[in-house]
């Protein structure tokens, strides 16, 4: 498994799964923040051993383990546009995701999940800018759903 795994990404609501006969388990989000929690939170929540079916191939708590590219930083977005472009630009990414939101992810202080690089993209594809647009940098992230 990967070493990148930091646990203090888990979401404090998140369920874990210490079903270790489960055969999905090297595949499961739930087992994987299970088999990596610390004593950082003295509780979490987790799958009650009663609701685990015998048949683990059909588990309704089994969540994939996925990774998505999360962009970080717009500072530089639209230092290639022209200047009129940018302005209206930069005030839609302001309406849509509003001020708090636009100055966090200014400061990197918020991740931009592959949801929101594709909201902004439009912006851009609807304003007739076709180049493809890049952030300050990118990092994998595990996906909690």
């Amino acid at each position: 498994m990967d070493n990148d795994f930091n646990y203090e990404s888990v979401p404090r609501s998140y369920v874990h799964c210490f079903n270790q006969q489960c055969v999905r388990r090297e595949k499961c989000m739930r087992h994987l923040a299970a088999e990596r929690c610390t004593s950082l939170y003295p509780t979490i929540s987790i799958v009650n051993p009663a609701c685990v079916p015998e048949d683990t191939n059909t588990c309704p708590h089994f969540r994939p383990i996925r990774k998505i590219r999360v962009a970080w930083g717009i500072g530089h977005l639209l230092d290639r546009i022209p200047y009129g472009d940018a302005k209206v630009l930069k005030s839609q990414i302001l309406t849509y995701f509003g001020k708090n939101n636009y100055y966090r992810f200014y400061r990197k202080e918020r991740g931009i999940p592959p949801e929101e690089q594709e909201i902004i993209r439009q912006l851009f594809r609807k304003k007739g800018i076709s180049e493809e647009i890049t952030f300050d940098g990118y990092t994998e992230e595990y996906q909690w759903d």
